[in-house]
């Protein structure tokens, strides 16, 4: 993967680009993340796709611009796809990026197709979280950690997420989990008429299945693909299978 940067308005945009293609798939990452933690995935599909990952503003390697809303954070993807002219596109975003993904598609008629990874048209967050991730952040992050995968995960994937929550800081994160506790997606869903895929772990305790079965009821058209084994970060866990199922649901709406 290559790693470039955009200047935009505010700063600097950080984002990772491989691949080849006429379309264009965009990652958007989820709470305290980054854009290489899609790498997985984009390794599947770069042979038929040109493949982009976004570190959001104030994560990872963008320029520290703290925002407490999700409708921030969507204003910077418009953004984003705009300055690099993209034409057509397709946004995939988990958890809190697929949050981001149902505020921006409404706005974007560049965006021609969706995949909504561990996601809802609300995010709950458990308050006695927010309260730990602000007086007790190590620990908190080490738990919240070990909630997003299904029993016998790997150490090693567990770690990772973890460092990388950690390496976003406590204001990141903090208000990362905030602006999912007060979004809602509702509206912009009944604006929702593009081909959509709506995906989720089976074992995912951060934003259960039920969450993805009445993403599956407002949007029309839209196809649920459920991950066996799998928590929250299906992307770490099952990122073949992910891959497998975007480029299948692809495929078929090309045919």
């Amino acid at each position: 993967m290559e790693e470039k940067r955009l200047l935009m308005n505010w700063g600097y945009m950080s984002y990772l680009e491989d691949g080849e293609g006429d379309t264009t798939l965009v990652f958007i990452h989820g709470a305290g993340n980054r854009g290489s933690i899609w790498n997985k995935v984009m390794e599947h599909l770069k042979s038929d796709f040109q493949v982009i990952a976004p570190d959001l503003p104030g994560h990872g390697r963008s320029s520290c611009i703290l925002h407490k809303s999700i409708e921030g954070y969507a204003q910077s993807i418009r953004e984003f796809l705009e300055t690099l002219n993209l034409q057509e596109v397709f946004l995939i975003g988990h958890s809190m990026g697929g949050a981001i993904t149902i505020k921006t598609v409404p706005q974007c008629p560049q965006v021609k197709g969706a995949v909504l990874v561990g996601t809802g048209a609300q995010l709950k967050v458990n308050t006695k979280l927010l309260k730990g991730l602000q007086e007790n952040f190590v620990e908190s992050v080490g738990t919240m950690a070990r909630w997003c995968f299904s029993k016998g995960t790997r150490e090693e994937l567990i770690e990772e997420a973890r460092d990388m929550m950690l390496q976003a800081g406590r204001d990141v994160l903090y208000r990362d989990m905030y602006a999912c506790s007060v979004y809602s997606g509702t509206e912009d869903l009944k604006k929702f008429d593009i081909p959509t895929l709506v995906v989720c772990g089976e074992k995912d305790v951060m934003t259960p299945v039920d969450l993805s079965r009445d993403l599956v009821t407002q949007i029309k058209g839209s196809k649920l693909k459920l991950i066996p084994n799998s928590g929250h970060m299906v992307h770490l866990e099952q990122p073949q299978t992910l891959a497998k199922a975007i480029k299948d649901w692809w495929i078929g709406l090309t045919q």
